[in-house]
């Protein structure tokens, strides 16, 4: 799943909940210049554990930024 880029004042990262899935999601930041390209896996179940918010318009779950870097998994770095 693709998210432009965290909510740096607090350091969250809102991920879309009819996005999140069961088992394994790629999370790739596309707007923030120091996460470009870099994507991370994280288990839905681990996601889900979040507290729901919203951005205005959809439901999304909080995910600390810190959590997203330390317990996701870089799998790829793209070019």
């Amino acid at each position: 799943m693709e998210i432009f880029a965290p909510r740096w004042h607090d350091r969250k990262v809102l991920i879309a909940k009819y996005k999140v899935q069961y088992g394994n999601n790629d999370i790739e930041f596309t707007k923030a210049r120091n996460l470009k390209g870099k994507v991370f896996t994280m288990a839905g179940e681990e996601i889900a554990k979040y507290p729901l918010s919203t951005n205005g318009t959809i439901p999304c779950y909080e995910v600390p930024l810190e959590v997203v870097l330390e317990r996701g998994v870089p799998c790829q770095q793209q070019n």
